[in-house]
């Protein structure tokens, strides 16, 4: 029995590391109704397209509070290069969207797709 427990263990720790290493992309899709950042970020691109400056706002402090939860799952399955970018990038929207820039917005709009489809790759 004590050397079934000392292989076992170990093993089942080694499986739930690489489960949680590998499950990024798993993890960064919503969970809730709270954590839809990427439809979210769609939403802010048409709110830009149709100059709705109010709701691109409210759409833009929904996709911070989302992507703060979402790092929470995401942190040991994701390099933190692209969570810094992500960071900077939803930093950018909003500052745009204060600005009310639209070219610049949707510039990072189309970067953020990019690099929420590479996340977790």
């Amino acid at each position: 029995m004590k050397k079934f427990f000392l292989y076992f263990i170990p093993l089942c720790t080694l499986a739930l590391f690489i489960f949680v290493m590998n499950s990024g992309s798993l993890l960064k899709q919503p969970l809730s109704k709270e954590d839809q950042l990427y439809e979210s970020i769609y939403q802010i691109e048409t709110n830009v397209k149709e100059k709705a400056w109010k709701k691109a706002n409210k759409n833009i402090n929904y996709a911070e509070a989302a992507w703060k939860k979402i790092v929470r799952r995401i942190q040991f399955s994701v390099e933190k290069e692209y969570i810094i970018d992500l960071n900077g990038t939803l930093s950018r929207i909003k500052g745009g969207i204060a600005a009310r820039d639209d070219k610049a917005i949707m510039e990072e709009v189309y970067y953020f797709y990019e690099l929420w489809h590479n996340l977790a790759k």
